[in-house]
């Protein structure tokens, strides 16, 4: 649960609608991106370890990881009128697009069966044109490597931040060769 506050300049502490009870139980960040720095927390007030010197808008929440697990891709073969999953042709996810609107990071790891993790970090970032003390936010696709079967592999999409992370759609790109064709 995140809440918008200000701190007021010469002041450092936010007062915040919830109870707490360890410094490990909250994390404080700017609006631009900025990790500020939590000395105690005294049930609903969090002190900071040094008072900011102007007004600052600060996100105040407690920090979790947020993780969604994509299904098992599978191909449907044309039936009749409709379509239905057919194991008479192979299939191999070559890519996936992750389709995002105002994030500033997330991560993708991929399991492939009887193979190690393998993690693709976005950040929007661009080296050299970036603004230090800024938070970039950006809206788009991501894509990133698959290579392996559907079966047993999991991917799944993770933000342990409390950078923001919007996801709209995803698309796969697979390889599907058809072992034998159906009739009817």
């Amino acid at each position: 649960m995140a809440v918008y506050r200000t701190v007021i300049a010469g002041q450092n502490f936010v007062n915040i609608p919830y109870f707490l009870e360890n410094v490990s139980d909250v994390e404080v960040y700017t609006t631009d991106g900025l990790k500020l720095s939590v000395s105690s927390v005294n049930y609903s007030a969090v002190m900071l370890s040094s008072a900011v010197t102007t007004n600052t808008d600060v996100v105040v929440g407690v920090p979790y990881c947020m993780k969604y697990t994509f299904s098992e891709q599978l191909f449907k073969a044309p039936a009749g009128n409709g379509k239905s999953p057919s194991n008479a042709a192979k299939m191999m996810i070559r890519n996936c697009s992750l389709y995002y609107d105002k994030s500033a990071y997330f991560k993708v790891k991929v399991t492939p069966k009887f193979r190690d993790t393998y993690e693709n970090i976005f950040t929007p970032d661009v080296v050299g044109s970036s603004t230090l003390g800024s938070l970039s936010l950006d809206s788009g696709f991501y894509r990133f490597p698959v290579f392996t079967k559907p079966q047993d592999t999991t991917i799944t999409i993770e933000n342990e931040s409390a950078l923001p992370s919007t996801f709209q759609s995803a698309e796969f790109e697979s390889f599907v060769h058809s072992r034998s064709n159906r009739y009817g």
